[in-house]
């Protein structure tokens, strides 16, 4: 099997997603970070992240410590906001991207996704226990 181009990759991917440069610029915006953010890639690209986005989180100090450990970063429950609209409760991942040790994937999972998740799956496991039940009384 062979892998799609990285464009499609990337394109894709159903969680919102950015570059961010060693001056924690903006390279790069995947469709749904645009969606999610409310703003398009031509707006956001070359822009500071933290001027665009109100993060409640030290996002300098995770990039700072992306960077020098080389490792991914996750920051949970915190809240998002463009300054257009609510908060939005997320959490976010920050990892280094490639051979350049500056730039960083920076993705943004809404808690509203991941709970939904956890509530299919624990109607998942309801529902099989709800049948093993029944099996045994049978």
């Amino acid at each position: 099997m062979t892998l799609p181009a990285p464009g499609i990759i990337w394109n894709s991917l159903p969680t919102p997603a950015l570059l961010i440069d060693g001056n924690d610029l903006v390279t790069e915006i995947n469709p749904a970070a645009e969606l999610f953010l409310n703003l398009s890639a031509r707006a956001l690209r070359g822009q500071p992240l933290l001027e665009r986005l109100a993060i409640s989180a030290p996002l300098e100090e995770v990039f700072a410590r992306v960077r020098a450990n080389r490792s991914a970063l996750f920051v949970n429950d915190v809240d998002l906001t463009t300054g257009e609209r609510a908060p939005v409760q997320c959490n976010l991942q920050a990892a280094p991207l490639g051979e350049d040790p500056q730039m960083i994937l920076f993705l943004i999972t809404p808690r509203e996704i991941s709970d939904r998740l956890g509530r299919a799956s624990l109607v998942k496991s309801a529902a099989r226990s709800a049948i093993g039940m029944a099996e045994m009384l049978a």
